[in-house]
């Protein structure tokens, strides 16, 4: 299934939403607005406890392996995840490391809630839900719309604070500013290769304390969503006729020409030069909000992270990392249209 998410016993998708908008796969249960982390998780059936336990050998037949003494043998270097259920039941979920620590997902939301500031008992919560049989969960905090020329253009950027938690020994404990709903495997993914700021944190014995510097990478939303609003704004007062001076002038910086570059090279230039041309000419950029420098900036930042020459993992790491040519990139394009403001 696409969605990815855990189906229960009844059929039910283990995922619950605020019922402002329905997810594009209608599953899961319906929320009315925002809910507080302890009514998400219960409605989301995400609320359980995951152990660690030993691993033990088992034949073919599910019988233990044991010792000429009777005790079983234990596979040392490893131990597994285990979800306990209401039911009494267990479930194994994975094989991981010794010194692999569980983060419980109520913890991770709990540190969710209070990196935006809000308390436990505050009605945050837009989206939760369960993946991968159990691995993983998510969950999206609701940080407000951000309103780019309200009295114009009025561009609407939904601002989100995603929540991704892993009980396979492989997902990171994630948290990412974004402007992306979380409602199924997919949409955490693309929220986090499209986050502006992403903190993840190891499944170790120093996570807790790792978690905690969250919000100091991630609290500044407030601040960076007022500043990019503000920058946003500039950039959209520049003039950028498409096919003029100016925006050539823009698009050539960007793509400038090397000193005695090959013919491959110059194709590869001009070819990418083109791409960003006609992303400013479509209806996302130039032909809905006007030709100027916010869907010049716009346009450029699209064919960064989804259009230039790299896998799709490549482009969504360097997305997510701050210092890296991508983002240094975005950077310099956003610098080039503000000295015309």
């Amino acid at each position: 299934m696409s969605h990815d998410l855990e189906m229960d016993a009844k059929g039910f998708a283990r995922m619950a939403y605020a019922d402002r908008e329905i997810p594009w796969h209608r599953l899961g249960t319906p929320m009315k607005g925002l809910q507080t982390a302890e009514a998400m998780l219960a409605a989301a059936q995400a609320d359980f406890d995951v152990v660690i336990t030993n691993v033990a050998a088992v034949d073919a037949d599910g019988n233990f392996i044991r010792n000429p003494d009777g005790t079983p043998v234990l596979v040392r270097d490893s131990r597994a995840t285990v979800r306990v259920n209401p039911d009494g039941s267990f479930d194994g979920l994975a094989t991981v490391g010794t010194r692999y620590v569980v983060q419980q997902n109520r913890e991770c939301l709990d540190y969710a809630i209070a990196v935006v500031g809000a308390s436990r008992g505050d009605a945050v919560v837009d989206t939760a839900g369960v993946l991968d049989g159990g691995r993983e969960f998510f969950s999206s905090l609701d940080l407000g719309s951000l309103i780019i020329d309200p009295k114009g253009i009025n561009d609407k950027i939904e601002r989100y604070l995603l929540v991704r938690n892993g009980h396979n020994g492989k997902t990171a404990i994630t948290f990412a500013n974004t402007s992306i709903r979380a409602v199924c495997k997919n949409t955490v993914l693309a929220g986090i290769n499209n986050a502006q700021r992403v903190f993840t944190a190891r499944h170790t014995r120093n996570a807790e304390y790792a978690i905690e510097e969250a919000q100091n990478v991630l609290n500044i939303s407030t601040e960076w969503a007022k500043d990019f609003a503000n920058a946003a704004e500039k950039m959209l007062s520049v003039s950028m006729p498409n096919g003029a001076t100016r925006f050539d002038y823009f698009v050539k910086s960007m793509f400038p020409e090397k000193p005695q570059e090959t013919d491959r090279q110059r194709r590869n230039r001009q070819n990418n030069a083109s791409i960003v041309r006609a992303l400013y000419a479509n209806e996302r950029n130039g032909e809905g909000y006007g030709y100027n420098g916010w869907s010049a900036y716009n346009a450029y930042v699209e064919y960064l992270d989804h259009y230039r020459d790299a896998g799709a993992t490549e482009r969504a790491i360097a997305s997510m990392d701050s210092n890296s040519s991508t983002t240094q990139k975005k950077l310099k394009a956003q610098e080039f249209i503000l000295s015309f403001a």
